[in-house]
């Protein structure tokens, strides 16, 4: 008999090979352009994001031009993103840093925002009081859920079926690889 995690992972990376999203950030293994991408993913959607990065990377396609750049000029670029305050940001968190060892390097690390977090709670019944970034139960589960190799490949199965299917208000169960064992869903059928 399959584990709920062992099931959750066969269910939604299957799911995810048949229902993959195409972004720039995904043709590539430059771990630069992955953590820009994701600190630009953390204040708007993937297809504004793309359009943007597709701009960004055109004028300075490596860390050390974009460091040289003035702020300003970056600032031009990014600002359709509303992300005017980007620049001034101290570090990179939690999820940055994640994604870009998971999907730059391949390592297993737990990536969980609250668009995940949303996938997760909701399949093993989780409680939703603490944020996301800030709950143990929930990043316990992630990383026990999480697969030993292909973690790109999960961390964008999980990101596409929360972007797609599993809603925050509307969701489509009936449209879920994961409906047949996942709590939330079995509760409010």
């Amino acid at each position: 008999m399959q584990t709920d995690q062992s099931r959750f992972r066969s269910d939604l990376m299957k799911w995810g090979r048949q229902n993959r999203r195409s972004f720039p950030w995904r043709e590539t293994d430059d771990p630069f352009r992955i953590l820009v991408a994701e600190v630009l993913l953390q204040r708007s959607r993937g297809k504004t994001v793309a359009k943007v990065y597709e701009r960004l990377f055109a004028r300075w396609p490596d860390a050390a031009s974009l460091a040289r750049a003035r702020v300003d000029t970056i600032g031009a670029v990014i600002r359709p993103l509303g992300l005017d305050g980007l620049l001034a940001l101290p570090g990179v968190g939690p999820y940055a840093a994640g994604a870009t060892l998971a999907v730059a390097f391949g390592r297993r690390t737990p990536v969980v925002d609250g668009v995940t977090a949303r996938v997760y709670r909701r399949y093993f019944g989780l409680d939703r009081a603490l944020p996301a970034s800030s709950d143990p139960e929930l990043w316990r589960v992630v990383a026990a859920a999480s697969p030993a190799r292909k973690n790109k490949e999960w961390n964008w199965a999980v990101l596409d079926l929360a972007s797609s299917v599993c809603l925050p208000k509307v969701p489509r169960c009936h449209e879920c690889p994961l409906q047949a064992h996942c709590r939330w869903s079995q509760a409010h059928r």
